[in-house]
C-alpha cells in the first residue's frame, strides 16, 4: 500500500491503481497509519457525488449585443467625423485670403505679398548693417595676425645676425 501511495502522489498511478486506492480507503477496514489518507479519498468522492449547477448563459448574447453597440457606434462616428473632414477641405471658402497689416484687412494678394517682401528686404538689410562691424574686425584680426608674422620673421632675422656677429667677434 505504501508503493502504491507513493506512486500516486508522484502522479504515475493507472486509473485501475486509483481505483484499487479509492475502494481501500472507502471500505471500513483501513489500518490506523493510513487513517489520514482515508479522509483525503472520502473527501474526493463527496465531491464526485456532488453535482453543479451549471448556471444559465443568457447572459452571453447579451454582452455580444453590448459590444456591437459600441463597435458600431464608434465605427459611425469615424466614418462620420471621415465625411465631416473630408467635405470641410473640398468645399471652397466662401471668403478670399487675407492679410491684417497695422490692424487693417488687406484683400489684396499682390499688394500684401509686395508688403512682405520689402519687410523682409528691411530686415536683411538691417542684418547687414548689423554684421558690417563684425566683418571689419575679421579685417582688423587678419591684418593684426600678418603683421604678427611680419614681425616673427624680422625678430628670426635679428637673432640670426647677432649670432652671426657673435662669431665674427
Amino acid at each position: 500500500m505504501n508503493e502504491l501511495l507513493e506512486k500516486y502522489f508522484r502522479g504515475e498511478t493507472s486509473l485501475a491503481e486509483e481505483k484499487e486506492l479509492k475502494n481501500y480507503f472507502l471500505s471500513g477496514n483501513v489500518k490506523s497509519e493510513y487513517a489520514p489518507y482515508r479522509a483525503l479519498f472520502e473527501a474526493f468522492d463527496q465531491e464526485k457525488q456532488e453535482t453543479a449547477i451549471i448556471p444559465q448563459l443568457k447572459i452571453l448574447p447579451r454582452q455580444r449585443e453590448v459590444k456591437h453597440f459600441w463597435i458600431k457606434t464608434f465605427s459611425y462616428s469615424g466614418i462620420a467625423a471621415a465625411l465631416v473632414l473630408a467635405l470641410w477641405t473640398q468645399y471652397p471658402r466662401s471668403e478670399r485670403d487675407y492679410a491684417i497689416i497695422h490692424g487693417r484687412r488687406i484683400n489684396d494678394p499682390e499688394y500684401a505679398q509686395k508688403y512682405a517682401e520689402k519687410k523682409m528686404s528691411d530686415v536683411n538689410e538691417m542684418l547687414q548693417n548689423g554684421l558690417k562691424p563684425l566683418r571689419d574686425m575679421e579685417a582688423l584680426k587678419e591684418n593684426l595676425r600678418v603683421a604678427a608674422r611680419k614681425n616673427g620673421t624680422v625678430k628670426d632675422e635679428i637673432i640670426e645676425l647677432n649670432k652671426t656677429r657673435n662669431t665674427n667677434n
